[in-house]
C-alpha cells in the first residue's frame, strides 16, 4: 500500500493550491475531471494533443486528479497512465479487427432497456453511462460512443416491474458506467426499490470509485444509505498494486463498517498487470484491506480494447504460480466470458496428468508429480 504524505498532489503545480479538504472531497473530484486535452497537456507535457484528440472524438476521455496524481507522469509506460491515457490502437482497424461493440449481445438480451438476463438467477442493471474516469479496457467501451446520461425514473420502474415479475432471479448487479457516480438520492431510490422485493437475495455494486475517486467513500450520507440495505455487496476494480494507497484503506474501512463484504475483479492488460509478481503483489495488498479477490478476467474481446488482450496462457501462467504462494483466500477464478452471451468459464492449469480406475495421476504446485489411489 502507498502511503502518501500530506499534500502530495501540490507537487503537480496546477493543483498545487487545493486544500485538502477539497482534494479529499468525492465531489471536488468530480467537478475537477480532466476531460479537455489543454487540460491534460498541462499535467503531462509529452502528451500528443492531436493525436489525443483523434481519440477522444471517438471514445470520451476523462480522469479524476486523485487518479492522475497516482502515475509517474514521465513515465510514458506507467500503469495508471496507460490505464487513462487514449491510444492510438483504440481506433486502429488492425488492432480491432477481432473485436466486438457489443461482444456479449448485453443489448440484445435486454428485456427492457438496460437491464440485461444472460444466466437465470441474475440480471445486470447499467445504471448510468457516467464514470470518473474512461478506463481504456473497457469492456462496455460502445457506451463512451454515447452522450453522458443517468437513467431517468421511468426506466428504472420499468426494470423493477421485471423484477416482481421474474421470481427465479435472485441477484441484480448494479453496474454502468458506474452507479457510485449517482446522487446519494437516486442511489437510495434503486437499492430501496430492489430490496424490497423478497426474491432478491443478493444486490452487488460494481464500482471503480474505490480505485479512481475513494473519497467517495468518505461521504456519510453514502454509508448510511449502504448500512440501510442488508442485501449489499461492493465489487472493486484495482488492476495494480500502485492503485492501492492510504485513501484506499480509508474508503475500504468505510464500506465495511456498513457491513457490506467488500470483493475484487482485475482484468488481465498487456503491458498493465500480465506479470505473476504483479499480481501476486497485487492480491496481497487486497487481503491486508480485508477485500477478498474475485475474478482474474481474461480481456474481452470488445472493440477499442483488443490491443490489450495477453492470451489466455499468460493468465494460467499466474494461476499456476499464485497456487501455493499466496494463501487461498488470495487466490481469484481466472475466467473467460464467452462472445455471444453464453456466459463465464473458470480457466485452471492442469493438475490432472492421468486418470485410471482407481488412481489419479497429478501434480502439485512444485510441478512434483504425485499417484492418488483408493479414490
Amino acid at each position: 500500500m502507498r502511503e502518501l504524505s500530506r499534500d502530495y498532489w501540490k507537487s503537480i503545480y496546477i493543483w498545487k493550491d487545493v486544500a485538502e479538504e477539497d482534494w479529499t472531497n468525492w465531489k471536488w473530484q468530480t467537478v475537477n475531471k480532466i476531460r479537455a486535452v489543454e487540460d491534460i497537456k498541462r499535467v503531462i507535457d509529452w502528451v500528443d494533443k492531436t493525436v489525443l484528440k483523434k481519440i477522444s472524438d471517438v471514445y470520451h476521455f476523462a480522469t479524476t486528479p486523485y487518479y492522475l496524481s497516482l502515475a509517474n507522469l514521465e513515465d510514458k509506460n506507467d500503469p495508471i497512465l496507460l490505464q487513462i491515457l487514449p491510444d492510438l490502437k483504440e481506433i486502429d482497424e488492425e488492432y480491432q479487427k477481432s473485436a466486438y461493440l457489443d461482444p456479449f449481445l448485453e443489448d440484445v438480451k435486454s428485456p427492457v432497456p438496460g437491464l440485461t438476463h444472460r444466466y437465470p438467477d441474475r440480471v445486470l442493471i447499467r445504471t448510468t453511462n457516467v464514470c470518473s474516469v474512461y478506463c481504456r479496457h473497457c469492456m462496455r467501451k460502445r457506451m463512451f460512443l454515447e452522450d453522458e446520461r443517468a437513467r431517468p425514473k421511468e426506466e428504472f420502474e420499468k426494470m423493477f416491474q421485471y423484477l416482481r415479475e421474474k421470481e427465479e432471479v435472485r441477484e441484480v448487479i448494479l453496474s454502468g458506467g458506474d452507479p457510485l457516480t449517482l446522487p446519494n438520492k437516486k442511489l437510495d431510490y434503486i437499492l430501496s426499490s430492489i430490496q424490497q422485493i423478497d426474491h432478491i437475495d443478493l444486490i452487488r455494486i460494481a464500482t471503480r470509485e474505490t480505485v479512481v475517486n475513494p473519497f467517495r467513500f468518505y461521504d456519510e450520507e453514502l454509508l448510511e444509505i449502504l448500512s440501510k440495505y442488508d442485501k449489499v455487496w461492493v465489487v472493486t476494480h484495482f488492476n495494480h498494486p500502485e492503485e492501492i494507497t492510504s485513501y484506499t484503506k480509508v474508503a475500504v474501512k468505510n464500506i465495511l463498517r456498513t457491513g457490506a463484504p467488500v470483493l475484487n475483479q482485475t482484468v488481465l492488460l498487456k503491458g498493465i498487470n500480465d506479470n505473476k509478481h504483479t499480481v501476486e503483489r497485487l492480491m496481497r495488498e487486497l487481503l491486508r484491506l480485508k477485500v477478498k479477490p474475485y475474478y482474474l478476467f481474461h480481456c474481452d474481446p470488445t472493440k477499442g480494447v483488443y490491443h490489450f488482450k495477453t492470451g489466455i496462457d499468460k493468465g494460467l501462467e499466474i494461476m499456476e504460480h499464485l497456487r501455493g504462494r499466496l494463501s487461498g483466500i488470495g487466490i481469484p477464478t481466472f475466467v473467460l466470458d464467452i462472445e455471444g452471451g453464453m456466459g463465464k468459464v473458470p480457466l485452471l492449469p492442469e493438475y490432472i496428468l492421468e486418470r485410471g480406475n482407481n488412481f489419479l495421476k497429478i501434480r502439485n504446485y512444485e510441478n512434483k508429480e504425485i499417484i492418488i489411489k483408493n479414490l
